[in-house]
């Protein structure tokens, strides 16, 4: 089989995460029984490690990055693409499907972000949204076969598709790399926890829930508990930035709170260490790879039931309401004060986070080698 890996959509390093982990996985196992053609942007080259007689690279330009421009470069350039390269399957990792393209397609979805209506603030992002979820509600039904990163994500497009019948789907979890799982096997038990740190890792955006989680700060140390939280991630609204910084000083809080921004790896495997507990109140979550990275750690989780973070960490902390300081300074609060409850929860996290690998969580797309045109 020739299958198409368009990685066009994907464009944070979360997204490259996951693709290329899936990718990798897949042409380890793959290698000498099938071709895998990569569909990237010219600066956006897969990771050298992905690589054999049995891997073809395909560059575009550059200029197509713009969603919109990318999606009507799909509609009218790809079938040529497919045909040219003779090609079997289709997997794309953008949670669509290209339209008059005749050949078998599967779907990766990642992306909740249209399917959640808070976190669309201006008329040309909802209108964006819009474009997307008829999008996603038509994949639901014409792909080949869906893969998602959470049973939350598939329950978010089922939601949004009416009742509509819907194609083969199944859930492929997010593998941690084996640097992550390699630093927390050796930090575990040897880097000592901070008694009252508090960790959020994240890109800031304004549906992260920042302004929750410091102002349970503010309540905690109100109470006595002189917890100190650690804000790691580069934050890509500057005026949210300002927000939040304005809400510390504010709050009087500004020796308690570090805002660390963007960190090495090194540095943030440091930070899931020493942290008693990672907390991120987001609304939207499809999956939480800075939770699951915590729990490879150790660190207990503090999360928002309405993400797939409960889902992930099912066991391993406390999730409640997305904006609900004072559920959040309780939750928190428990874990770290308790420690039966918090090692309770620690043990769950480890056992969780052994789950994420690769090799495990890529076994479900072993599937679309089966789809015949």
């Amino acid at each position: 089989m020739r299958l198409l890996i368009n990685t066009l959509s994907v464009g944070h390093l979360s997204g490259r995460h996951v693709v290329y982990g899936f990718v990798g996985q897949l042409a380890r196992w793959t290698a000498g029984q099938h071709q895998l053609v990569l569909l990237h942007y010219a600066a956006s080259p897969p990771p050298a490690e992905i690589a054999g007689p049995h891997v073809e690279r395909l560059a575009i330009s550059d200029r197509l990055q713009n969603w919109s421009v990318r999606a009507a470069w799909e509609s009218w350039e790809l079938p040529r693409v497919v045909r040219r390269e003779g090609i079997d399957v289709a997997f794309t990792a953008s949670g669509a499907v290209v339209p008059g393209l005749k050949t078998p397609q599967v779907s990766l979805a990642q992306n909740p972000w249209c399917l959640v209506p808070q976190v669309q603030r201006s008329v040309v992002e909802r209108i964006k949204a819009s474009v997307q979820r008829r999008a996603y509600r038509t994949a639901l039904q014409r792909a080949a076969m869906m893969f998602f990163i959470s049973d939350h994500l598939r329950d978010l497009y089922r939601r949004h598709a009416n009742g509509r019948p819907e194609t083969r789907t199944d859930i492929a979890w997010v593998g941690l790399d084996d640097a992550t799982h390699a630093a927390a096997q050796a930090m575990r038990g040897n880097v000592a926890k901070q008694p009252l740190v508090i960790l959020c890792v994240s890109a800031m955006a304004r549906w992260k829930g920042i302004e929750t989680l410091v102002e349970a700060l503010r309540i905690l140390r109100s109470r006595g508990c002189d917890a100190l939280l650690r804000l790691v991630g580069p934050w890509p609204d500057s005026v949210y930035e300002d927000q939040i910084r304005r809400q510390i000083h504010e709050s009087k809080l500004d020796s308690a709170v570090t805002i660390a921004g963007h960190v090495g790896r090194d540095q943030l495997h440091r930070h899931y260490a020493e942290a008693k507990v990672y907390c991120l109140m987001s609304c939207c979550e499809s999956f939480g790879i800075p939770a699951a990275e915590a729990m490879a750690f150790g660190t207990p989780v503090v999360s928002a039931q309405a993400s797939a973070v409960s889902e992930i960490c099912h066991g391993a902390g406390l999730f409640g309401p997305t904006s609900d300081p004072a559920w959040t300074a309780d939750a928190l609060e428990q874990l770290l004060t308790e420690d039966q409850t918090w090692e309770q929860h620690s043990q769950q996290a480890v056992r969780n986070a052994a789950r994420l690998r690769w090799e495990e969580c890529s076994r479900p797309l072993m599937k679309m080698f089966d789809i015949s045109s």
